[in-house]
């Protein structure tokens, strides 16, 4: 008696995690996160191959048939357990309609009743979604979601994909079938779908598109399972045989190691019949099972009952498996959310709201400013701008005082290299490199050429012998005429310089919408007076470039007296023109220091750095009038849609994060692997299709942890031991032989209690198998049935 309680409160704990997990997947399709592939199966089959019939018998929901009536879209089928009965239908709309739309079809959600029968409200539904006559109706990417709640309900979800065409119909145009190709393959690609792959047997399956898919987008069968309908039309054509050797997985181009499974679809009625209950449905299955040559199948891959224990348990396993890296996708995604939402900023309604924010946002751009300007770069508390570790691409914008030192550097370094007019050398014969230059010459040739007829045209009323004091001040007037250009140069590079770290700072503390706004009305105006007033002090040094004045500098006259001392010691004479040019040449480097210094100290600092301090002065809020602060502060509609849309997201994530991380601190999912490598951006599932070739370098570079059995599927088509392979080269395996129906009602009514049916004649067997399993050996043989392996498989996982 124990023993029983025991193993019925394992099953509800094991019904609960189920749940748990389930939930997860609906909070993570609601969010609509393009970084994170869901764990999901999609059920995909021709239009032919009776895909409406196999979900029917799955989830009791009678689905339209009728062409075009529920098939220009995804929808996605919950089962879920629940005291009380009832069946809802809404929609989840994609996140690229408009706001308008999107809202009219999250509004739609109804319960289905006798006012509202199932039929209509469906019809209602896809009308709503992708109306006929509308082109392009394919191609909506909202989803219908039908959830079903029972006190028996199995746990499980799927997707229900637009069946495949292959030829052009009155309903479907040549775009439509290339829009629903599309589709499939959007589905398909990802490494994270359990593709179920429905085959009708009225017609050869070689010519069936879906296994063509299914290889392409599975090549080593890890993540498909095989549904063959319509079995009792196999032998009308004369391919019986084949088909059973197909879901016998005999046929190596169609082997899928998740197993075939095989339902018989009611027969076509006569008008006004009913389509049969689920009983009625099981006792024609049974009954067509136990006959003839179907009946050398195992009931366990027989009928719809069968299916759906298996694809229930599968899809808890393949949820289970991916917590791990779902949790950490979906806390990239609320990251990436938050940031969003970050530089959209808070909604304000009225211009005093507003000018509050503008004053909060000065503070807070302000805070950065002044640790930019000073040269500390220290971060206030919460803030990350400026960075603690070297730039390899150079100083960064943020280092305002850093670029500006920069910049001073070189404007020194170009006024000693480029400040001269002429280039003069002190010996009488230029290098080779200065006789290339039209401006270099000889100190000795410019006096001859230069000064001595500069002497001879500015002579006045002195006495001969005697020169004009002008002649030092003319010649030095001359030989620094770059200067003015270089000063101009250097006092716009650093204005770019400032703007560059308004743009940073912008960017780090601004909402986006009003990043643009506050420059066309505040900072554009603020950066061009402050560069104004620097131009004009920038204007006031040239003028004073003009002034004759003597140097004081005792250094002018101690560098004079040491050339002429050393023109003596030499025995050399100068004339005239070569001692005025001596005197200009030291009076030039001079006044090069002093011109530098002043540059950088009254342009640059005086004007723009200390400038630089005041423009987010808070107080320049309050000076701006209303209509300015409304054209700053005050958002679109667009912006207003998307702030709305994002905190709806915001909301969906942080639930699909608390469910995940309840299930991802779990024990035993800790424990686990990823099975299917390092699929935690999924993005390769979404470009290409998982070849072979992909598949298998996915595999070598994911580390194991343990050994897997040869049955347990993993991404990257990697059976982790060539048991299968081994199995397969020896011949078909021998098949168990047929549950009793009795034991399988049994199975039905609580899946945690499988293992049971196979304990006759194989307990030894199984322990030995287990043993191996734990010492990470793969057995080479006995070929355990699939329900007991993934029921037992799951059951580690939760128990």
């Amino acid at each position: 008696m124990s023993s029983s309680l025991e193993t019925t409160l394992n099953a509800r704990d094991l019904a609960g995690e189920q749940g748990q997990l389930l939930d997860l997947l609906e909070k993570l399709q609601y969010a609509q996160l393009d970084n994170v592939k869901l764990p999901q199966i999609v059920v995909v089959g021709d239009q032919s191959a009776g895909k409406s019939s196999v979900l029917e018998a799955l989830t009791g929901i009678p689905f339209l048939r009728e062409a075009g009536a529920c098939t220009r879209f995804a929808a996605e089928i919950r089962l879920r357990r629940s005291p009380e009965s009832s069946i809802t239908v809404s929609i989840i709309p994609d996140r690229n309609r408009p706001s308008s739309e999107k809202q009219q079809l999250l509004e739609f959600g109804r319960l289905v009743n006798s006012s509202s029968p199932f039929d209509l409200t469906v019809m209602g539904a896809a009308e709503l979604i992708a109306p006929k006559g509308v082109p392009g109706r394919f191609a909506a990417r909202d989803i219908l979601v039908v959830e079903k709640k029972g006190p028996d309900m199995p746990l499980l979800t799927l997707v229900d994909l637009p069946g495949l065409v292959r030829n052009p119909n009155k309903d479907q145009s040549l775009e439509d079938i290339r829009i629903i190709e599309t589709l499939s393959d959007h589905y398909m690609r990802s490494p994270r779908t359990i593709i179920l792959a429905v085959v009708g047997g009225n017609s050869d399956y070689v010519q069936a598109p879906i296994l063509t898919k299914a290889r392409h987008f599975d090549p080593n069968g890890t993540r498909t399972i095989g549904v063959l309908t319509k079995p009792d039309l196999t032998d009308s054509i004369g391919l019986e045989d084949k088909f059973i050797e197909l879901v016998k997985n005999n046929d190596q181009r169609n082997h899928f190691r998740l197993s075939w499974y095989v339902l018989l679809n009611p027969g076509p009625r006569t008008e006004g019949e009913t389509w049969p209950s689920a009983e009625q449905r099981r006792s024609t299955e049974r009954d067509f099972f136990s006959k003839g040559k179907w009946s050398s199948l195992p009931v366990s891959m027989c009928g719809a009952n069968a299916l759906k224990q298996r694809l229930s348990l599968q899809l808890q396993q393949h949820i289970g498996r991916h917590v791990n890296a779902l949790r950490r996708q979906i806390q990239k995604a609320l990251d990436d959310c938050d940031a969003e939402l970050k530089s959209l900023g808070t909604a304000k309604s009225t211009p005093e709201e507003m000018r509050l924010e503008l004053i909060e946002l000065f503070y807070f751009s302000n805070e950065l400013v002044v640790p930019a300007a000073h040269g500390f770069y220290k971060n206030p508390p919460r803030k990350t701008f400026f960075r603690v570790t070297a730039d390899p691409k150079g100083t960064p914008a943020q280092n305002l005082r850093a670029r500006a030192a920069e910049e001073n550097d070189r404007f020194s370094a170009r006024i000693r290299a480029d400040g001269r007019k002429f280039k003069l050398s002190a010996s009488s014969d230029p290098s080779p490199a200065d006789k290339q230059s039209a401006s270099s010459y000889s100190k000795s040739e410019y006096a001859r050429l230069e000064v001595s007829r500069l002497l001879h045209q500015i002579r006045g009323s002195e006495f001969p012998m005697d020169s004009t004091p002008r002649a030092v001040y003319m010649l030095f007037q001359s030989h620094s005429e770059p200067w003015p250009r270089l000063a101009q140069e250097h006092k716009d590079n650093v204005g770019a310089v400032c703007n560059d770290f308004l743009r940073e700072v912008i960017n780090y503390i601004w909402p986006q919408r009003m990043r643009e706004p506050l420059r066309r009305h505040f900072l554009d105006s603020r950066m061009k007076a402050l560069m104004d007033e620097a131009d004009r002090e920038l204007k006031h040094l040239m003028q004073d470039l003009n002034l004759e004045v003597q140097p004081y500098d005792p250094e002018y006259q101690e560098r004079l007296l040491a050339w002429k001392s050393k023109g003596v010691e030499n025995g050399a004479t100068y004339t005239e023109a070569e001692e005025i040019l001596e005197k200009m040449l030291i009076f030039y480097e001079l006044s090069a220091k002093t011109f530098i210094r002043n540059v950088i100290t009254q342009v640059v600092e005086r004007h723009l750095l200390q400038g630089m301090y005041g423009i987010f002065n808070p107080a320049e809020v309050m000076a701006m009038t209303k209509e300015v602060v409304q054209s700053i502060a005050a958002e679109n509609q667009e912006t207003r849609d998307r702030r709305q849309a994002l905190t709806a997201q915001r909301k969906a994530i942080e639930e699909a994060k608390d469910a995940c991380t309840g299930l991802a601190m779990r024990k035993e999912l800790r424990e686990q692997p990823d099975e299917h490598g390092d699929l935690t951006d999924g993005t390769s599932g979404e470009d290409e299709p998982q070849s072979a070739a992909n598949q298998v370098s996915r595999s070598s570079s994911t580390p194991r942890r343990r050994l897997l059995p040869a049955s347990t599927p993993n991404a990257a088509g990697d059976t982790r031991g060539n048991a299968l392979e081994e199995a397969m080269a020896r011949g078909p395996p021998q098949l168990p032989p047929p549950v009793p129906p009795r034991q399988l009602q049994i199975a039905e009514s609580n899946y945690g209690q499988l293992d049971a049916l196979y304990d006759g004649g194989r307990t030894s067997q199984t322990n030995q198998k287990t043993d191996q399993d734990n010492n990470g050996v793969c057995p080479p043989s006995l070929p355990d049935h699939p329900m007991k392996r993934h029921t037992s498989s799951f059951r580690n996982i939760f128990k």
